[in-house]
């Protein structure tokens, strides 16, 4: 064990390996400037202090391991430029801060970080303060199998990779974040975040000092990027981002309370959000300048709000849970006008695509909403004309309804029609002459009596009224039958 300054600082100078020792320095700070030697290793060593400082080290080819060790303190590199920077298997750590000199311009630099566990992501548990900001990462960032049940994780203002190498591995894979902020990050290759949690705590959250409410990536520019398979638990925003080439947002799976928003973001290659199961996405004033897929996703809310899909979008067999259960129509006037947006905006870029089959079906979520949303005594046409559509074939979707509502409408009239003509007492020897005259009404085109033999017309005026609205009743019925049939043709 080592418990004073002087003897930690004379074991540091004299060695470059460490195995099983113990600092404990309770309440010190100790600064490290220099190594000897160009690989330090730290291998199952406990630190006990108050801050361990790593500060002003420029060596280009020094490699700094710590390997299955507890660090009961807080971790600072400051001002250095060295190799390759390496935790594994870390037990326990206060927080963490990776960052440039107060008084230094230039960024920390870095060949190579890695931060990561060979054990399942559950067995080591952190509760840390992440704070990597201003450092350059020029080979390999690896944060891998990392459970980061509480604190906060803040990567700022850092650039990883090289756009013209283009030979790095930048990964945060298998792992949890927890309090999670990306801001104004440069992410120059090819960056991985897959299998990856983002959760907030509540307890967290709530406090005074909490600068933002979830997790949030803010003003980042990612080269290529792949959140897959990722899971986003309660809310996380895109805010700002450029996406310059391909980004994967596929099979993210969490129905249950995931919201995952992207604001003003631009996405400039392709981008493939297929079969994610995510139970809020919000897609908000973003420009998709190549294809864009969203194929057998599935989400229980869907908001495009002024979204510009300049190179088409696939929606093929996306389902909205809550446009399937017609939920969304129970929503108050502005949310149903949102509603109505989105699904018109689907339903363009499937006409787009000449996906005919998903196009009907959102053209009927359209009009369904957008009746909705009118008011009977201020829209009585429109109201009129789409209520007609809702019960015939629900707006559409329904050749059977159309069938059966012609029949039963018809058959309706027919009988007012037929009471008028023949106020007696029914004839059941006359069956037979109701059900010709029947058939003869349900002729559009024939407009001589039904009742009679003989091609006489009516002379009642009020039989008139009853058969001419009977006759428009079954137009309209066939009509929008026939409209129901069409709906798979151009």
């Amino acid at each position: 064990m080592i418990n004073n300054k002087e003897m930690f600082f004379q074991k540091i100078n004299q060695n470059s390996g460490f195995t099983n020792e113990i600092f404990d320095l309770d309440n010190q700070t100790l600064i490290i400037q220099h190594f000897n030697s160009p690989w330090v290793k730290f291998n199952d060593c406990t630190f006990n202090c108050d801050q361990l400082n790593f500060h002003n080290i420029k060596n280009l080819d020094l490699v700094l391991e710590f390997k299955n060790c507890t660090f009961n303190c807080n971790i600072s590199f400051s001002n250095c430029i060295f190799y390759r920077l390496s935790f594994n298997n870390t037990k326990n750590l206060k927080s963490l801060n990776v960052r440039k000199g107060l008084s230094d311009n230039n960024m920390l630099e870095l060949n190579v970080f890695e931060f990561s566990n060979n054990t399942n992501t559950n067995e080591l548990e952190l509760n840390t303060e992440f704070h990597i900001s201003n450092t350059e990462i020029k080979d390999t960032f690896s944060f891998e199998n990392i459970n980061h049940i509480d604190g906060k994780f803040k990567f700022l203002e850092n650039k990883l990779g090289n756009k013209e190498k283009e030979k790095g591995q930048f990964m945060f894979t298998n792992s949890t974040f927890t309090n999670a902020f990306f801001s104004r990050n440069h992410f120059n290759e090819l960056t991985t975040f897959y299998n990856t949690t983002f959760k907030c705590n509540p307890r967290y959250l709530s406090s005074s000092n909490a600068r933002y409410p979830h997790t949030r990536f803010y003003k980042n520019t990612f080269e290529k990027v792949n959140f897959s398979n990722s899971n986003f638990f309660d809310k996380c925003d895109f805010d700002k981002c450029d996406f310059l080439s391909t980004t994967w947002f596929e099979e993210c799976k969490n129905l249950s309370n995931s919201k995952l928003k992207f604001v003003a973001c631009e996405f400039k290659g392709f981008s493939l959000f297929n079969k994610s199961k995510i139970n809020v996405l919000d897609i908000d004033r973003c420009t998709f300048d190549k294809s864009s897929s969203f194929t057998d996703a599935e989400f229980n809310t869907l908001k495009l709000f002024e979204v510009k899909f300049g190179g088409g979008a696939y929606f093929d067999e996306m389902k909205i849970n809550k446009v399937l259960d017609k939920s969304y129509l129970k929503a108050k006037n502005e949310k149903i006008l949102e509603w109505k947006r989105t699904l018109r905006a689907i339903k363009q870029e499937l006409q787009k695509t000449e996906n005919k089959i998903d196009f009907n079906r959102f053209r009927s979520y359209e009009l369904a909403a957008h009746y909705k949303e009118l008011s009977l005594w201020r829209n009585f046409k429109d109201t009129s004309i789409l209520w007609s559509t809702k019960w015939t074939t629900d707006f559409g979707l329904s050749w059977t309804r159309a069938f059966w509502f012609t029949i039963l409408s018809g058959l309706f009239w027919y009988s007012i029609l037929y009471r008028i003509e023949n106020s007696g007492v029914f004839n059941s020897e006359k069956v037979n002459d109701f059900y010709v005259g029947a058939f003869r009404f349900f002729l559009v085109t024939d407009f001589y009596n039904p009742l009679e033999t003989d091609r006489v017309y009516l002379t009642n005026p009020l039989s008139w009224f009853v058969f001419i609205l009977g006759k428009i009743v079954i137009a309209f019925g066939i009509y929008e039958m026939i409209q129901s049939f069409r709906k798979f043709k151009a």
